[in-house]
């Protein structure tokens, strides 16, 4: 428990590469993309300058209300330091950034395995939406 004391959570930087493929790998079994896209802003945990965490937020309009929402995507913790309230110490980052950022809503979809995740979720003040996502792959 003595490493959540040097836990900071911030702004992703090119040299957290590495580190933030790692933990996506292992959380998903994606090789990360380096992106360009300015909607997608990306956040890493580190303790000491090592990456053990990694989320993402894509901005997004619902251009109906005409109010700017985030995306929260690919939030993971790497295995070896699970159970260390870094995912907890992400959301809350996220929400205050999304606060401050004049973001109106935060969305998010999460495997139904992932029992942890969504006790988290719910927890921070995520509402479970009576929805079925639905996927077509073209490429």
């Amino acid at each position: 428990m003595g490493d959540v004391m040097n836990i900071v959570v911030r702004k992703y930087k090119k040299e957290d590469f590495e580190g933030a493929s790692r933990v996506l790998k292992e959380a998903f079994g994606y090789d990360k993309e380096d992106l360009t896209d300015s909607r997608v802003l990306e956040f890493v945990a580190c303790i000491d300058d090592v990456v053990v965490g990694y989320f993402n937020l894509m901005e997004e309009m619902d251009i109906i209300r005409n109010i700017k929402i985030y995306h929260v995507g690919y939030v993971c913790v790497d295995s070896e330091h699970r159970g260390q309230r870094i995912g907890r110490m992400m959301m809350e980052y996220a929400i205050q950034y999304a606060k401050e950022h004049g973001v109106h809503r935060m969305e998010l979809t999460s495997g139904n395995k992932r029992e942890a995740a969504h006790r988290l979720y719910l927890s921070l003040g995520f509402e479970k939406r009576d929805t079925s996502v639905f996927r077509k792959e073209l490429v």
